[in-house]
């Protein structure tokens, strides 16, 4: 009754992801062209893949490409950690910026719709999207400002600090913080620590989400993917085993037994849970849990 091991070998792989990185570095020409951000050699800033694409979870399933568009040469920042002293150093060692994440969100805007057209650039509450038939992909935007945690600051040469990323929602005002190059090094770390065998467990993970929205046993929206990522980073090492039905059972057998309330997000400094925009209901993800494990047991009942 158990999940073939057929079914897992399927689920395991990969999409293909050249459609992607063209996507990401088509757009990235246009906003990187002397002629696109006004006074752009004044302003640094990065455009890079993130989501599935970037973390190489990407299924078949997946359509749409996540990129960032992050604002460097000004930042937000939180001093919680320094003591007064630092404080008062790093005080003195910064001003004020005249150009903040507004104007950069409206530059952004503006370049991708002169470029593509006014249509294919829709501002949604936490993105841009562009859909253009010039692109291989839809593209989900974030505009953002970089976010530093910091943990020392000396001088700005004895600093070092925890970088995330800072955007608003367009509709509510709210100020999101989030951590994706640190996602992806710690998602990268434990893909190696188990002979890549975490990365190909969440495409079978994510896969079986698909397979259960499919048959109408969870709605669409229950197991985003991004809460798949960190609910597996959770996972203990040794439940990674090299036998595909083994390392299912093993890492769902786990979670049933687990406290997720106390689970971390992948960067390790957010946690997954909470009553925030941001966190996921322990009462969903209890539910696509149980539903992983009625799949492995009930397979061909589905």
């Amino acid at each position: 009754m158990s999940i073939p091991l057929s079914q897992l070998e399927t689920w395991k792989n990969p999409g293909a992801d050249d459609s992607a990185m063209k996507t990401h570095n088509r757009v990235k020409n246009v906003l990187k062209s002397d002629d696109s951000i006004p006074q752009n050699k004044e302003k640094d800033f990065d455009v890079y893949l993130q989501g599935s694409y970037r973390n190489s979870t990407n299924i078949y399933a997946d359509s749409d490409v996540d990129l960032v568009v992050q604002l460097d040469s000004t930042f937000r920042r939180n001093l919680s950690k320094l003591n007064s002293t630092q404080k008062s150093k790093y005080k003195n060692s910064f001003s004020s910026a005249s150009y903040g994440l507004s104007d950069f969100h409206q530059d952004v805007v503006e370049t991708l719709r002169e470029h593509y057209s006014r249509s294919d650039v829709t501002v949604e509450d936490r993105a841009l999207v562009l859909d253009s038939s010039s692109l291989p992909l839809t593209a989900d935007i974030v505009v953002c400002q970089q976010y530093r945690r910091y943990k020392r600051f000396q001088s700005m040469s004895d600093q070092d600090y925890d970088e995330g990323i800072r955007f608003k929602d367009q509709s509510t005002g709210e100020k999101i913080i989030s951590y994706p190059k640190i996602h992806y090094k710690n998602g990268a770390d434990k893909n190696q620590s188990v002979s890549s065998r975490y990365r190909e467990t969440i495409r079978i993970i994510k896969n079986a989400r698909s397979y259960l929205v499919e048959k109408g046993e969870i709605e669409e929206g229950l197991a985003p993917s991004y809460f798949i990522e960190c609910l597996l980073y959770n996972v203990p090492s040794d439940k990674y085993t090299y036998d595909l039905q083994d390392r299912y059972r093993n890492v769902v057998d786990w979670l049933v037994e687990a406290m997720v309330s106390d689970f971390e997000c992948q960067n390790e400094i957010q946690k997954m849970f909470g009553s925030k925009s941001t966190q996921w209901s322990t009462s969903d993800a209890n539910e696509f849990i149980r539903k992983l494990v009625d799949l492995w047991n009930n397979w061909y009942d589905y």
